[in-house]
């Protein structure tokens, strides 16, 4: 059972992994963004973000910041 939780653990952590954006996209403005008051349940307003990516629900809240999105993904 040790080892059952040890590899749910690691397999959580591996799929919790912050990515790089710019890996497909450009840089965005983060100082922009934070002055508009961007979140993640505004990104579908001007990028339809939700049919391109699916996010973890539990990490990213609607009320995620993007300054707090860039604190973890360039």
């Amino acid at each position: 059972m040790k080892y059952l939780t040890l590899v749910a653990a690691l397999a959580f952590s591996a799929s919790a992994m912050a990515v790089n954006c710019t890996d497909c996209h450009e840089t965005i403005n983060v100082e922009e963004h934070t002055e508009m008051e961007a979140t993640i349940a505004t990104c579908n307003d001007c990028h339809d973000m939700g049919s391109a990516h699916e996010l973890d629900k539990e990490i990213h809240t609607p009320d995620l910041t993007m300054k707090e999105c860039a604190d973890c993904h360039e």
